[in-house]
Protein backbone atom coordinates (compact mmCIF):
# COMPACT_ATOMS: atom_id res chain seq x y z
CA UNK A 1 0.00 0.00 0.00
CA UNK A 2 2.87 2.37 0.76
CA UNK A 3 4.32 2.03 -2.73
CA UNK A 4 0.91 2.64 -4.27
CA UNK A 5 0.42 5.79 -2.16
CA UNK A 6 3.90 6.99 -3.09
CA UNK A 7 3.20 6.38 -6.77
CA UNK A 8 -0.09 8.29 -6.57
CA UNK A 9 1.68 11.21 -4.91
CA UNK A 10 4.48 11.11 -7.51
CA UNK A 11 1.90 11.21 -10.31
CA UNK A 12 0.22 14.16 -8.59
CA UNK A 13 3.53 16.04 -8.49
CA UNK A 14 4.17 15.31 -12.17
CA UNK A 15 0.67 16.44 -13.13
CA UNK A 16 1.18 19.62 -11.13
CA UNK A 17 4.49 20.44 -12.84
CA UNK A 18 3.89 19.19 -16.37
CA UNK A 19 0.15 19.12 -17.11
CA UNK A 20 -1.06 22.33 -15.47
CA UNK A 21 1.43 24.64 -17.25
CA UNK A 22 0.63 22.90 -20.51
CA UNK A 23 -3.11 23.49 -20.04
CA UNK A 24 -2.74 27.14 -19.03
CA UNK A 25 0.07 28.07 -21.46
CA UNK A 26 -0.52 31.43 -23.07
CA UNK A 27 -3.38 32.20 -20.71
CA UNK A 28 -3.43 35.44 -18.72
CA UNK A 29 -3.77 33.36 -15.56
CA UNK A 30 -0.45 31.62 -16.17
CA UNK A 31 1.35 33.86 -13.68
CA UNK A 32 -1.22 33.26 -10.96
CA UNK A 33 -0.96 29.55 -11.67
CA UNK A 34 2.80 29.59 -11.20
CA UNK A 35 2.86 31.89 -8.17
CA UNK A 36 -0.14 30.62 -6.19
CA UNK A 37 -1.85 27.50 -7.48
CA UNK A 38 1.15 25.26 -8.18
CA UNK A 39 2.87 25.92 -4.81
CA UNK A 40 -0.46 25.41 -3.01
CA UNK A 41 -0.90 22.06 -4.77
CA UNK A 42 2.67 21.15 -3.79
CA UNK A 43 1.90 21.89 -0.13
CA UNK A 44 -1.28 19.78 -0.28
CA UNK A 45 0.68 16.94 -1.90
CA UNK A 46 3.25 17.21 0.90
CA UNK A 47 0.51 16.89 3.50
CA UNK A 48 -1.05 13.92 1.73
CA UNK A 49 2.37 12.27 1.29
CA UNK A 50 3.05 12.54 5.02
CA UNK A 51 -0.42 11.31 5.94
CA UNK A 52 0.06 8.18 3.80
CA UNK A 53 3.78 7.53 4.37
CA UNK A 54 6.58 8.07 6.80
CA UNK A 55 8.31 11.23 5.50
CA UNK A 56 11.82 10.87 4.10
CA UNK A 57 14.30 13.67 3.48
CA UNK A 58 14.97 12.71 -0.14
CA UNK A 59 11.41 12.97 -1.48
CA UNK A 60 11.20 16.80 -1.17
CA UNK A 61 14.54 16.94 -3.00
CA UNK A 62 13.07 14.79 -5.77
CA UNK A 63 10.09 17.17 -5.96
CA UNK A 64 12.43 20.15 -6.37
CA UNK A 65 14.50 18.36 -9.01
CA UNK A 66 11.36 17.34 -10.93
CA UNK A 67 10.59 21.02 -11.45
CA UNK A 68 13.92 21.74 -13.18
CA UNK A 69 13.02 20.21 -16.60
CA UNK A 70 9.89 22.38 -16.72
CA UNK A 71 12.12 25.45 -16.91
CA UNK A 72 13.32 24.30 -20.31
CA UNK A 73 9.88 23.17 -21.46
CA UNK A 74 7.57 25.96 -20.27
CA UNK A 75 9.64 28.74 -18.70
CA UNK A 76 13.20 30.04 -18.80
CA UNK A 77 16.17 29.87 -16.44
CA UNK A 78 14.78 32.66 -14.29
CA UNK A 79 12.26 30.11 -12.97
CA UNK A 80 15.02 28.23 -11.09
CA UNK A 81 13.83 29.87 -7.86
CA UNK A 82 10.56 27.96 -8.19
CA UNK A 83 12.42 24.66 -7.82
CA UNK A 84 13.43 25.86 -4.35
CA UNK A 85 9.92 27.18 -3.69
CA UNK A 86 8.41 23.79 -4.52
CA UNK A 87 11.03 22.03 -2.42
CA UNK A 88 10.27 24.27 0.56
CA UNK A 89 6.52 24.03 -0.08
CA UNK A 90 6.71 20.25 0.02
CA UNK A 91 8.74 20.41 3.23
CA UNK A 92 6.13 22.71 4.78
CA UNK A 93 3.42 20.32 3.63
CA UNK A 94 5.29 17.43 5.26
CA UNK A 95 5.61 19.38 8.51
CA UNK A 96 1.90 20.20 8.49
CA UNK A 97 1.16 16.55 7.75
CA UNK A 98 3.29 15.46 10.71
CA UNK A 99 1.41 17.87 12.99
CA UNK A 100 -1.98 16.65 11.73
CA UNK A 101 -0.90 13.03 12.05
CA UNK A 102 0.24 13.60 15.66
CA UNK A 103 -2.97 15.44 16.53
CA UNK A 104 -5.07 12.61 15.11
CA UNK A 105 -3.06 9.94 16.92
CA UNK A 106 -3.20 11.89 20.22
CA UNK A 107 -6.96 12.30 19.83
CA UNK A 108 -7.35 8.56 19.21
CA UNK A 109 -5.18 7.75 22.23
CA UNK A 110 -7.20 10.03 24.48
CA UNK A 111 -10.43 8.28 23.47
CA UNK A 112 -9.21 4.89 24.68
Amino acid sequence: MKNKALLINFIGVCLNFYLLPFLFRGNANETILMLVVMPAITIVLGVSYTMMNQPHWFYPVIVGVLFIPTMFIFYNLSAIIFAMIHFLGFVVGCLVGIIIKNLISNKNLSRT
